[in-house]
């Protein structure tokens, strides 16, 4: 088995099984073409070591407690299908209770599963053709496919909440699924960063890879400076002298610089009319 861990987006079914306690049953795809011409065998996954711990992150990051969104709490192998309940921890992360709110809306339907390949086979090995026979794949399907990872070991499950798509966000503000307080609490707190979404939300579909990324780099840091206590402000910005205050100062002076550049490269994408009400 490689010791390399790798992630895979799937669109799943979502079925809210409870809103009052936030848990979600996510129905994943069968062993469906993924958009690195690769499938997962449902059946090939061993949840031997998810088991243990059976973590629900943001973003492939577990870092850190403030990443934890919650809990794989039920996960299990159904007519080929694997299927994951959550339970989101809206009580405890501003961040999980903001995920939810994006996931009953109907604005976050993806999540990714994060895992340790096992025995896979390539597209001319010499087991490919019965790989695909078991699987029962189309012609068309099976001249895409590069890999079939036939073993996998599931390591944790996660919602790309920050920067994964700007329109999730901000959908989801115009149209009131949420609020201002809880952009706010997960670091939204000014004017100038509630248009940044909206900007980057407008210019998302039409932007290529690399300014997509520096949409992305840029909403993570706004959720990261949220985080960080006045000291760790004052070691990461370099700030003259001061005190905390000169921090804080300086730390949203680079941020502004930041998104500013941002902006003005999203200044020439095609913006995308917003949706009227």
């Amino acid at each position: 088995m490689s010791d390399k861990r790798l992630v895979r987006a799937i669109t799943p079914e979502i079925k809210i099984i409870s809103a009052a306690t936030a848990e979600v049953e996510y129905v994943a795809s069968d062993a469906s073409l993924d958009c690195y011409r690769e499938i997962l065998v449902p059946g090939g996954v061993d949840f031997s070591r998810f088991e243990k711990n059976a973590p629900f992150v943001d973003s492939h990051d577990y870092s850190t407690l403030e990443r934890l969104l919650g809990s794989v709490t039920q996960f299990s192998v159904k007519g080929g299908q694997v299927v994951e309940r959550v339970q989101w921890a809206i009580d405890v992360s501003p961040l999980a209770a903001l995920g939810f709110k994006l996931t009953e809306s109907g604005h976050l339907k993806a999540v990714s599963v994060g895992f340790m390949p096992g025995k896979m086979v390539w597209s001319g090995d010499a087991d490919f053709v019965e790989a695909v026979k078991t699987l029962k794949l189309s012609a068309e399907t099976a001249a895409q496919v590069r890999c079939i990872h036939l073993t996998w070991q599931q390591i944790e499950l996660s919602a790309c909440i920050i920067g994964a798509n700007p329109n999730a966000l901000a959908k989801a503000f115009r149209e009131g699924a949420l609020k201002e307080a809880d952009l706010a609490a997960v670091g939204f707190h000014g004017d100038a960063e509630f248009e940044f979404l909206q900007q980057c939300s407008a210019a998302y579909e039409g932007a290529d890879k690399i300014l997509r990324g520096m949409m992305t780099l840029e909403l993570h840091r706004i959720y990261r400076a949220r985080h960080l206590s006045p000291q760790q402000r004052s070691t990461q910005q370099h700030p003259a002298p001061g005190g905390d205050d000169a921090a804080k100062r300086q730390a949203a002076e680079q941020r502004e610089k930041s998104m500013q550049a941002v902006l003005t490269a999203i200044k020439a994408v095609p913006l995308a009319q917003p949706a009227s009400h």
